[in-house]
């Protein structure tokens, strides 16, 4: 084989034969969950128990958020154009972003710098605010428009300590919270983004891949609100701009030639 020869251990695929990271997929149908499967292509190996629990839950908790997410509503104008069915799930995939539901990357970035500086967990969490709000930095994790308590995350963590699966960063990251309200000076609750983070830390689950989770999960309820657009409303019925208001300049002429 030659040294520049193209490579990849993900998958592959000869005649009667599908391999996931070595594994026949055959042997895979019916003996693993959709989680599990996911953490192998993701991580290379099959997790234990607990982290495929773990990652099980995570992928329930973000499959929806309803139709006023970003996500969902992107999906839903474009479904509703007439549209193929991957067009307006890809638009919906397209609104993931930083600022919703892609945060989780930089979580864990946090996280880790937060439990590496070997502090006290609160000192370690009030250094790092300091530091990132001296530099206009956004301190990912923390905060919802919808929630003052997401219930999400309080059922994530309650089974996180159901499965014995914490430890310095789910600890970290309350530590975070606190920290992040005082210099706020308001309460800001973690969000799901942030407790995602924390869980895959714990569970050592790579960063580089943790935005595909929500990716992953979140598609399917994509494809709820598309079909759900597409079987009971008419083409272009639901596409419109109710709720705006305008407030540029009123109509004017063209100034003279």
């Amino acid at each position: 084989m030659s040294p520049d020869t193209l490579k990849t251990s993900v998958s592959w695929v000869e005649p009667d034969r599908v391999l996931l990271r070595g594994y026949r997929i055959r042997d895979l149908i019916g003996r693993v969950s959709f989680g599990q499967a996911a953490y192998l292509l993701l991580v290379g190996e099959l997790p234990d128990a607990k982290a495929g629990n773990i990652l099980e839950a995570i992928l329930v908790s973000v499959i929806d958020h309803g139709p006023a997410a970003p996500t969902a509503r992107a999906a839903r104008i474009v479904a509703n154009t007439g549209a193929p069915l991957s067009s307006a799930v890809a638009a919906g995939v397209l609104a993931v972003t930083r600022y919703h539901g892609g945060a989780i990357e930089d979580c864990m970035t946090l996280l880790e710098e937060c439990v590496g500086m070997g502090l006290d967990p609160f000192e370690a969490a009030t250094e790092l605010v300091n530091r990132y709000r001296s530099r206009g930095l956004r301190i990912a994790g923390f905060g919802t428009r919808d929630h003052t308590e997401d219930p999400r995350v309080t059922r994530l963590f309650a089974y996180a300590h159901e499965q014995g699966v914490e430890g310095p960063y789910v600890e970290q990251i309350q530590h975070l919270q606190r920290a992040v309200s005082q210099a706020m000076e308001k309460p800001l609750p973690i969000n799901i983004d942030g407790a995602i983070a924390a869980l895959l830390c714990e569970i050592k689950f790579p960063k580089e891949a943790a935005n595909g989770l929500f990716l992953m999960s979140r598609v399917a309820g994509l494809v709820a609100h598309a079909v759900e657009e597409q079987t009971r409303y008419r083409p272009l019925e639901t596409v419109d701009a109710e709720g705006l208001v305008y407030d540029g300049p009123p109509e004017r002429p063209m100034p003279p030639e």
